[in-house]
């Protein structure tokens, strides 16, 4: 199987982002690949109040509507990694950080609420509170599709080990996490937590991410990394927006496993 991750900057104009969407999987289907893979937030990005201004119903979702069109007409799986999404919960309305799983033909087979929100105060200067706009997931999910039995995850997730052991006794084989990591914690972490999923769990993990300035001061780390079951990097995007590929032996996982003692 190949696989395309792609490493973009998105901004607070959905139609810059769905034209660099649209453009990827075009192209990442030129090089032949079998799935192309998004970040987190890859439909837009921007502060808070600004977030949930434009965001919609999954139903009338401009990102959603565009991915699961071009999907078809190129004929690859694509997995958003997650766009805003509306939900009233309790008389509240906040939106949901979700990922969708589509097929070659367009249809969605899988999607996951980001379960374990990013409240955390890098500096004093730099301190998130996604709780605030966002309702967490309640369930974990994986799909299983022609391609292999994909783990479905979402960037600050990758700390909590729990849920990857959780998947794995779901059969998972390939682990997804795309992400929109500060550069600070990016530089100390990013690497060391992605490896460490990949070993612990003997799974592929494929982790599209965010890179460079959005708005404002938020700033975002990149290298996105395709990191096989042993642990190792097998491709790695640096400072720069584009894609990354890769031809993966989805068995590799299973015949590591083999070596496990219960």
């Amino acid at each position: 199987m190949k696989v395309a991750l792609v490493q973009m900057t998105s901004v607070p104009d959905i139609q810059k982002n769905i034209n660099h969407i649209t453009e990827s999987i075009v192209r990442a289907k030129s090089k032949k690949a079998d799935i192309v893979l998004f970040p987190e937030n890859c439909g837009y990005m921007g502060p808070g109040k600004m977030m949930k201004a434009h965001a919609t119903s999954e139903k009338n979702h401009l990102v959603l509507k565009k991915a699961k069109d071009y999907a078809k007409k190129y004929s690859i799986s694509v997995l958003l990694g997650s766009i805003a999404v509306l939900k009233t919960k309790h008389e509240k309305s906040k939106m949901v950080n979700r990922s969708y799983f589509i097929n070659h033909m367009g249809e969605i087979i899988g999607k996951y609420d980001k379960i374990h929100m990013f409240d955390v105060m890098v500096s004093k200067k730099e301190i998130y509170r996604e709780s605030d706009s966002y309702f967490p997931g309640e369930r974990i999910v994986n799909v299983e599709s022609n391609l292999g039995n994909f783990g479905l995850s979402i960037c600050y997730d990758i700390r909590f080990p729990e849920l990857y052991s959780k998947l794995v006794k779901r059969g998972v084989n390939i682990i997804t996490i795309p992400s929109a990591f500060t550069v600070d914690t990016g530089k100390a972490h990013w690497e060391v937590l992605l490896r460490s999923r990949a070993i612990e769990t003997s799974c592929w993990v494929l982790a599209p991410a965010q890179i460079g300035n959005h708005y404002g001061k938020r700033n975002t780390w990149g290298h996105s990394m395709i990191i096989d079951p042993w642990g190792r990097v097998l491709k790695e995007a640096n400072n720069y927006t584009g894609i990354i590929y890769a031809n993966i032996d989805v068995s590799l996982s299973q015949k590591i496993r083999s070596t496990w003692r219960s």
